[in-house]
């Protein structure tokens, strides 16, 4: 195209912003090396497309699942330091540490912008799963104690078996504490501010 303007695709960078500020807003891409926050981005990207052609609540899970275990495979979290000296080698992520960043994004792009349509995004917005951090956990396990043997302390902890569980639990808890009137993206939002932030707005 010599002599024209190059023309770029707007419905394309939308959604790329919109990844970008959905992996932001988990807070845990610092956690990552660096080459694997760009391989972190590239798939959540893709997952919009398969997001798609998801017909049921079981397609949604496994599509979660196999998102997680590639993670578990391919990202690595970054080494740690202080002052000059090692305190935590690099490793691998773990399976919560990848499904946390995954539930954040899915949320942020689903349920609050609508990808990939208003009307797919309408009918999974309830499959989406709760991105449970380490209060949140606490809270649950201070409700179940027994739901889970042991409890994890934190996301690093978390394993696929754990993960499972504590989304079980905490639609337990909606069902108990909110007469299931909200979804596990709505017990985020509220858990989230309510734990982190003090209180009710």
């Amino acid at each position: 195209m010599s002599g024209q303007q190059k023309l770029y695709d707007p419905a394309a960078y939308r959604l790329h912003n919109i990844v970008e500020m959905a992996l932001q807003f988990s807070a845990m891409l610092r956690l990552f090396e660096k080459g694997s926050k760009l391989s972190f981005r590239e798939a959540v990207i893709d997952q919009v497309a398969a997001i798609s052609r998801l017909e049921s609540e079981s397609d949604f899970a496994q599509l979660h699942h196999a998102f997680c275990n590639w993670g578990v495979d391919n990202i690595l979290l970054a080494e740690r330091n202080r002052k000059g000296q090692v305190t935590k080698r690099g490793m691998k992520a773990s399976y919560g540490q990848i499904a946390k960043v995954l539930d954040v994004a899915l949320n942020v792009m689903v349920n609050d912008c609508h990808l990939p349509n208003c009307e797919k995004a309408q009918q999974i917005s309830g499959w989406l799963n709760a991105a449970v951090d380490t209060k949140m956990m606490a809270m649950l396990r201070k409700c179940y104690p027994q739901d889970l043997k042991p409890w994890p302390r934190t996301i690093e902890d978390v394993d696929r078996d754990a993960y499972v569980a504590i989304q079980r639990t905490v639609r337990r808890f909606i069902e108990d504490k909110h007469r299931g009137a909200i979804t596990p993206v709505q017990f985020d939002d509220i858990y989230w501010w309510v734990l982190n932030k003090g209180g009710a707005l």
